[in-house]
């Protein structure tokens, strides 16, 4: 199963327990703009620059708390 058939599956699920359909429009949001971002992602990748020097999301995150 696919990582959007998952986040669909749990907010459908939701959207049955609450009656909102909330849930199901962020996914659809949420997977509209990782698929509008994805050729500037592959773009990224394929340039072949370094990205080391950069600090990592979860990392990142940890420093904010």
């Amino acid at each position: 199963m696919s990582a959007f058939e998952r986040e669909w599956a749990a907010a459908l699920e939701e959207s049955r327990r609450t009656f909102s359909l909330a849930g199901l429009y962020e996914v659809l949001q949420e997977w509209q703009g990782r698929l509008a971002s994805a050729p500037a992602v592959d773009a990224f990748v394929a340039s072949g620059y370094d990205d080391s020097e950069f600090i990592g999301m979860a990392e990142l995150r940890g420093r904010r708390r």
